[in-house]
């Protein structure tokens, strides 16, 4: 049996990297992926905490934004070839639910996740349906092509809200996914857009950008910088950290809009319901990619945003544990893994 070295989640704060069999097709609709390279998420981080922030299935190999090389596909993988550069969409869904006929397939009743709900692609080999899987060219760093999968959540969740040139938008957090926000906001030729971050490497790297003005509320009055800089609170608040609604609410000008991303499943805040009802606040959830895919490839291609600068550091499988307890204390942004 030929085997491959792999990052294994057998328990709650608990990754093993370990010798596994490579994974084969078993249906017709399957492609097997050579994986060039894999981004640590935030999930991977929450997943493998103590107590976790996030639920995965043990003994599962984890990772689950990346990119590679079709080797090997089913009788009815028929949109894709062997040889192409491919990027996946982690959450495979079945198609038939009542939520994915409602073309919400983020929402869908069956969904399974890659790296969480069975094996992902902190390996050298990974298998996934041919519905999720996504052509980029070949000549895009593989490092970058390994964001889309953020990117394309971020830009799902940017699909919900109208921003126009000369609006105002705070940020709160500044890993991968909110500077990916950020450098869209920036694209659009808002006014004002400030990050929110409170560990100090985040704050110094988010200041490097030179994207937007960058706040850390622990030692600063971010609300009142805001209020006094744009009169009124900002036009749209987006929350990546899971765990700021309050903030958020309190930061959006009347007849403003809040849009929920992070998710932190231990994070629990109060919350004064009239704030959202007096200020007439628009409150926006937004979970995973929902077709938009394709328009985050086009982005990537394009070079329309510089991914290749949130990249700080590019690692094997041995180096991913350390890694992790990096990103869980804030120390470095977008971490990619060359199985």
């Amino acid at each position: 049996m030929e085997t491959m070295r792999a990052a294994v989640f057998e328990g709650v704060g608990k990754l093993v990297i370990k010798e596994v069999p490579v994974p084969e097709i078993t249906r017709p609709d399957q492609v097997l992926i050579e994986v060039e390279a894999c981004s640590i998420c935030g999930t991977d981080v929450h997943i493998t905490a103590d107590p976790p922030g996030y639920i995965a299935t043990p003994n599962t190999i984890l990772g689950h934004e990346f990119c590679g090389i079709v080797r090997a596909k089913g009788s009815q993988a028929d949109q894709i070839d062997i040889g192409d550069r491919v990027v996946i969409n982690p959450n495979n869904y079945c198609g038939k639910c009542v939520y994915c006929r409602k073309n919400l397939p983020n929402q869908c009743e069956h969904i399974e996740a890659l790296g969480i709900d069975y094996n992902g692609a902190f390996a050298k080999y990974c298998v996934v349906s041919d519905k999720v899987v996504y052509k980029i060219s070949k000549e895009i760093d593989p490092a970058v092509a390994a964001c889309a999968e953020p990117l394309a959540c971020a830009v799902n969740g940017l699909n919900k809200v109208d921003v126009k040139p000369g609006d105002s938008a705070v940020v709160i957090g500044s890993g991968p996914i909110g500077l990916m926000i950020a450098m869209l906001l920036h694209k659009s030729g808002i006014d004002r857009l400030y990050l929110l971050e409170t560990a100090p490497k985040r704050v110094c790297f988010a200041q490097k950008l030179q994207l937007a003005k960058v706040i850390n509320p622990i030692e600063e009055d971010a609300a009142g910088i805001i209020l006094g800089e744009t009169g009124i609170g900002a036009d749209f608040v987006f929350d990546v950290t899971g765990s700021q609604v309050t903030a958020s609410v309190n930061l959006a000008r009347k007849g403003g809009t809040v849009v929920l991303f992070g998710v932190n499943k231990q994070a629990r805040r109060e919350i004064a319901q009239c704030e959202i009802t007096t200020k007439e606040l628009r409150v926006q959830g937004t979970w995973l990619a929902n077709a938009t895919f394709p328009q985050a490839v086009k982005i990537i291609e394009s070079g329309a945003i510089d991914l290749r600068a949130l990249i700080t550091d590019e690692i094997g499988l041995d180096q991913l544990p350390a890694s992790l307890e990096a990103l869980a204390k804030g120390e470095g942004i977008k971490v990619i893994v060359r199985p």
